[in-house]
């Protein structure tokens, strides 16, 4: 620090006791590292709110439960097109699709139709 205010002239302003408080305080103040704001965790229902809000099906990117795909797989049986359950579970065509194929009721192609 020494060698540093030698190489500055005596009446330079970066010389004054003031401006050096200054520096260190503004130092110390960018040193400390501000408190990350913590993201709430949604519930469920705050989830699905949200998802309307946005003009999404409720169950957006919602994991399906084992009553929902049991329930999925007997309309699916029922000959019930892949639209109609959609809005039964609450999830785009497309979601319903997805886990029909994961399920083996339809193959990769017939998934296709609705990506």
């Amino acid at each position: 620090m020494e060698s540093i205010l030698k190489l500055l002239p005596s009446g330079s302003v970066a010389n004054k006791p003031e401006a050096i408080r200054m520096l260190f305080t503004l130092a110390e103040e960018l040193a400390v590292e501000p408190e990350k704001q913590k993201k709430s965790k949604l519930t469920p229902e705050e989830r699905q709110q949200k998802n309307i809000a946005e003009g999404r099906p409720a169950k957006s990117h919602f994991s399906w439960t084992e009553e929902e795909r049991h329930r999925l797989e007997e309309s699916y049986n029922q000959n019930a097109a892949i639209e109609a359950p959609g809005t039964q579970f609450e999830r785009s065509p497309r979601a319903v699709a997805i886990q029909l194929e994961k399920m083996g009721l339809i193959t990769a192609e017939e998934l296709m139709a609705y990506t």
